[in-house]
């Protein structure tokens, strides 16, 4: 107990917290289960303290208020932000979405994983936000082998500026090569060195600092 404070029965008869219970209108102190756990009166969520459940009820509205986007509840977003309807009707990863332009909530797909533009899937709406810092849509290809950007384990700086390259062309760009390096007919990543082939660029980038 913090303080003593008012109370039905006179000054300082409550502790701080039952106080402010009774000056905002209650007749006695919150319910407890069996086990001791306060209860929240709105969402029946349980605390173990009476503290835990008072800042709790701050912000609870029992489970009412939904997303205006993508529908979920209060307690599993991080928080709320302004939407096209006002104030506080977007939860925090969606509003990121309208500010940013957005007109409406990501794509998900069938299995219920939410959908970027280059097609990988993610499981929540926030994972989604993160990679979509990142993200070009797809669009990027290394300017010497031109794979994308999934497939490419980095960028690096090249011939035409920063991160226009490949992180394995980029390795190469700096050691003093001017292209990629040669692919046989079958597709395969050829050593200038020792004519061995490899599947990926990575591969004989890993085999090019052995091979003598």
């Amino acid at each position: 107990v913090l303080a003593g404070g008012p109370g039905p029965d006179g000054k300082q008869t409550l502790c701080s917290v039952c106080s402010a219970r009774f000056r905002a209108g209650h007749s006695g102190p919150p319910a407890k289960t069996e086990a001791g756990l306060f209860v929240c009166e709105r969402c029946e969520r349980t605390f173990e303290t009476f503290a835990a459940r008072g800042i709790h009820m701050r912000r609870c509205d029992g489970g009412a208020w939904r997303c205006g986007w993508c529908e979920s509840k209060y307690e599993a977003k991080s928080g709320k932000g302004p939407g096209p309807e006002g104030p506080g009707t977007l939860c925090s990863a969606c509003s990121a979405r309208f500010r940013s332009g957005a007109t409406g909530p990501p794509q998900v797909d069938a299995a219920g994983k939410y959908l970027c533009d280059c097609g990988r899937t993610f499981e929540t709406i926030g994972a989604l936000g993160v990679h979509k810092r990142h993200c070009d849509g797809g669009r990027w290809r290394c300017g010497w082998c031109e794979c994308d950007a999934a497939a490419a384990q980095g960028k690096g700086p090249g011939p035409d500026g920063p991160k226009t390259l490949c992180s394995a062309c980029s390795s190469r760009h700096k050691n003093g090569h001017t292209g990629p390096p040669e692919v046989n007919q079958a597709g395969k990543f050829v050593c200038d060195l020792c004519s061995r082939q490899f599947e990926t660029i990575g591969a004989l980038g890993g085999h090019k600092r052995f091979c003598d």
